[in-house]
Parts: structure tokens; C-alpha cells; sequence
């Protein structure tokens, strides 16, 4: 029997979710054994947000499509697994290419907003140029809306997350104009 390939993908995007989804747990544990609760925590409040982006795809009318889920729930891995879990923040760049990573994605994502938003017949018209500007700018838009969050978060909560430093929002939304016009010159280079 045949498999084809949507059914192939939502296969990989379910492995995807159980392999991360199993491994956070496992850490989870452990780390509750050690009596590091805020760890525990974020193990936690990590499966929860897979848990609900599964629960959006197979409640939803409309699912996105099964490899930027796939793409999601790996994101989501690394930017609350191996940095909670792991310490990988302290590992020179790791925050570099968590935004450079996170500005794939969110261009990758603007696409499929600007497509479900359009239609598909649409979209397919659209000059080139405008989707690869189009996908840039959006990715540099969340990139800057993430940078406000920490800010908030720095500012509010006595967060840490922009280091009290400038510079690193600047390459943070850097690195994410860096991911938007990755995706952005693939998508012009591979649509018709």
C-alpha cells in the first residue's frame, strides 16, 4: 500500500511532536528528581504549547501545513528545550541562530498568511518581488515585535532577556531579516 505524501508529512509532524514532546517530559523528570522546580516548570509550560499547537492542527478547519508544524515544534525544542534544559544559551551564538532560525519560520509563516489570506489562485499572480518583499517584511516585523516583548519583559518583570544591551536586539532583529530573506529568495526562486 502506498502512502502519499500529505499523509507521508502529517506522519513526520506527528514523530516530530511525540519525539520532542518525550524528551522534554524525560528531562522533566529528571529535573523534578533534582528539585529544580523552575526548570520543571518551563518543562512543562514547553509540552503545553506543543501540546496546543496539536490541538490547533487537529481541531482546525484549516491546519497549516504539516512541515512548518514539523518546523514549529523543532523551533519550540530549541528555544525552550536545549536552552532551559541544556543551559545553551551560555553557548556563544546559540541566540544567534535560534533568530536567524525563528526568521525562516516566520517568513515561511507569512507566506502561508499571505496565501490562506489571498487564496492560492492569487497569490500565484503576484509579482515575484512584491511575495519576496512581502515575506521579508513580515519576518522582520515579528522579529521587531519579539524584541518589544522582551523589552516588556526586561522592563516589567526584571527579565534578563535582552542581556541590559542594545546590541543584541539589533542583531536579534538582524538575524531574523537574515532568516526572512532566506525564505524569501527560495520562495522566488522555486514558484513559477
Amino acid at each position: 500500500m502506498k502512502v502519499n505524501g500529505e499523509a507521508w508529512a502529517r506522519k513526520i509532524e506527528k514523530a516530530t511532536w511525540w519525539m520532542l514532546a518525550g524528551v522534554i517530559a524525560i528531562w522533566s523528570i529528571m529535573l523534578f528528581l533534582d528539585g529544580k522546580s523552575q526548570k520543571v516548570f518551563m518543562g512543562g509550560l514547553t509540552i503545553f504549547v506543543l501540546a496546543a499547537v496539536a490541538v490547533w492542527q487537529a481541531k482546525s478547519r484549516h491546519p497549516l501545513p504539516p512541515y512548518f508544524i514539523s518546523m514549529v515544534y523543532v523551533f519550540i525544542f530549541l528555544a525552550n528545550g536545549l536552552s532551559t534544559f541544556g543551559g545553551f544559551y551560555s553557548v556563544a551564538h546559540f541566540d544567534d541562530v535560534l533568530h536567524l532560525l525563528s526568521g525562516v519560520w516566520t517568513g515561511y509563516g507569512g507566506w502561508l498568511v499571505m496565501e490562506y489570506m489571498v487564496g492560492k489562485e492569487i497569490s500565484s499572480r503576484l509579482p515575484k518581488a512584491f511575495i519576496g518583499f512581502y515575506v521579508i517584511v513580515f519576518a522582520l516585523a515579528v522579529a521587531g515585535l519579539w524584541e518589544l516583548l522582551e523589552f516588556a519583559g526586561d522592563k516589567l518583570f526584571h527579565f534578563t532577556a535582552q542581556g541590559r544591551d542594545h546590541d543584541d536586539t539589533m542583531f536579534d532583529m538582524i538575524d531574523g531579516l537574515i532568516g526572512g530573506i532566506t525564505v524569501a529568495f527560495f520562495l522566488i526562486k522555486n514558484s513559477n
